[in-house]
This record gives structure tokens, C-alpha cells and sequence, in this order.
């Protein structure tokens, strides 16, 4: 265990980099996610919903499901 002034680390505690990744949702490269669709090329932005994309490209899919070529979407885990 190392000591730096007051804090102690246990090596054996710390997370992985691929373990981080898999905590915050994945790596947004592939696998499903939930996208957040919109259009904010517009003012006022339109946000449309949420839909679950397996292969995790949001703008692909939130343009399939709301239509338009403005339509966006953002992966929101």
C-alpha cells in the first residue's frame, strides 16, 4: 500500500480502465445505448425522445425513426 501524506491507496481496490468504461455505459464504438434524438439546427431546438440503438449509431437511427435530415441524436448513458 503507498502513502502519500494523509492518503492511503490499495492497489488491489483500483479500477480497471476497460472496468471504467463498462461503469459509465461502454465505449459508444458499438453496442446498444439509449439515444437522446433532436434537432437543434433550428431555434427553438426540437427534442423528439429517447429510443434504444443496438448498434450505437444515434444519428442513423434517430433519423430513421423521426425523419428529417437535420435529425440528430447523442448517446445518452
Amino acid at each position: 500500500m503507498k502513502r502519500l501524506n494523509k492518503l492511503q491507496i490499495n492497489s488491489e481496490k483500483l479500477i480497471k480502465n476497460d472496468e471504467l468504461i463498462t461503469l459509465r455505459g461502454g465505449d459508444y464504438g458499438g453496442g446498444p445505448c439509449t439515444c437522446l434524438c433532436y434537432n437543434i439546427f433550428v431555434s427553438p431546438p426540437i427534442y423528439y425522445g429517447y429510443l434504444l440503438s443496438e448498434d450505437g449509431d444515434c444519428p442513423k437511427d434517430c433519423r430513421d425513426a423521426f425523419g428529417g435530415w437535420l435529425t440528430t441524436g447523442s448517446c445518452n448513458n
